[in-house]
């Protein structure tokens, strides 16, 4: 059985308050610090509509939803199964978002711990392929960080709803949303958490 302890512990640490956060290194922040999602609002949380929330295990419609994806200049359809049983960040971005394109070496380095990671970028974001391929063939961040990227998403966007980009959705290896996030997430070290905890919990269950 997973290990209950370790993961709301995780939870607490990547749902504490942002500023808060944005103040301290990981190894000065106190337990009696953190606080488990009260600094996500009810539509971060994706608690509208049939949107997911923090805790829920996703439906297997999520992972047989095909989509259209981006890379290298090509379009393919793919669902996420190759997703699945592994730990995953959905990155909602959009090509004039600042900010999204600042995590791209981010994205890189959690690509390198096993971590997968996926740009989505919604029918809410008003871009297509046009857009996209010319930003990945001219944005100097994006040669040297080439991303895969959903196109045209409606279905995502519609159980992880967001008011602002970047919104990262993050997903353990039991298909379960263990966060929800803005820009100040994710960062190597609570992915460092995360993974670690993941990895006790994958240890135990094999004994």
């Amino acid at each position: 059985m997973f290990n209950k302890i370790t993961l709301l512990g995780v939870l607490a640490m990547l749902c504490l308050n942002f500023k808060a956060m944005a103040q301290k290194p990981i190894s000065e922040i106190k337990p009696n610090s953190l606080s488990f999602g009260d600094s996500l609002s009810r539509t971060q949380f994706g608690s509208k509509g049939g949107a997911l929330k923090v805790g829920d295990k996703l439906p297997e419609s999520f992972w047989q939803q095909e989509h259209t994806i981006y890379a290298n200049g090509q379009t393919t359809t793919q669902t996420l199964a190759r997703n699945k049983g592994k730990l995953l960040i959905l990155d909602f971005w959009a090509t004039w978002c600042g900010s999204c394109v600042q995590k791209f070496p981010l994205l890189d380095s959690l690509r390198q711990k096993n971590m997968n990671t996926l740009l989505v970028n919604s029918k809410k974001a008003k871009e297509g392929f046009r857009q996209v391929d010319q930003f990945f063939r001219n944005n100097e961040m994006a040669l040297k960080y080439p991303q895969q990227s959903i196109l045209n998403d409606h279905y995502l966007e519609r159980l992880f709803p967001y008011k602002q980009l970047p919104h990262y959705v993050w997903i353990d290896y039991q298909g379960r949303v263990i966060a929800i996030t803005n820009y100040l997430f994710p960062s190597v070290a609570l992915v460092d958490v995360v993974l670690a905890a993941q990895q006790r919990a994958l240890a135990k269950l094999q004994r």
